[in-house]
Parts: C-alpha cells; sequence; structure tokens
C-alpha cells in the first residue's frame, strides 16, 4: 500500500525576495494611489476614483485615513447618483 503524501511538506515558504516583490509592489500602488488622487479636495472623488481602479474597501480607508464604513458609504452615494 503506498503512503500518502503530505501536501504541507510539498510547498515551500515564500522566499525572502519574493516577499520583498510584494512589499515594492504595494509600494508602487500607493504611489500610483496617491497620483490619482493629488488634484482633488472631494474626498468623494478622491474614493470613487481608487474604487474605480481597483483599491479595496480596506484599501481606499487605510489610504485616506477613514473608516470602512464611510467609504462603503461614499460608494454606495455614488452609485445611486449614477443610477438617477
Amino acid at each position: 500500500m503506498a503512503k500518502k503524501r503530505n501536501p504541507k511538506l510539498n510547498q515551500s515558504e515564500p522566499s525572502v525576495k519574493e516577499n520583498s516583490l510584494a512589499v515594492e509592489i504595494g509600494r508602487i500602488a500607493k504611489l500610483f494611489a496617491l497620483y490619482l488622487i493629488k488634484d482633488t479636495k472631494d474626498e468623494a472623488l478622491k474614493v470613487n476614483r481608487l474604487n474605480a481602479v481597483g483599491f479595496s474597501i480596506s484599501e481606499i480607508a487605510a489610504l485616506l485615513e477613514k473608516t470602512e464604513p464611510n467609504v462603503r458609504v461614499q460608494i454606495s452615494q455614488a452609485k445611486n447618483k449614477r443610477n438617477r
């Protein structure tokens, strides 16, 4: 009878190089986000721009120093205005 292999043994942990690459990509994403919102003071517009390019609600909240419920409300209000 053949032994079953433990799948955890075959999975390697991410290397230091992969982790540092992920950090660098995160920094580039933050710089991109700041570039998108640099020309406006309107908080709702900032939220909508970041949402439009794919940032998550938690990422938007962290970038703009807001709460997640606040970001959700602003996104919802923008959708309602569009649908009128």
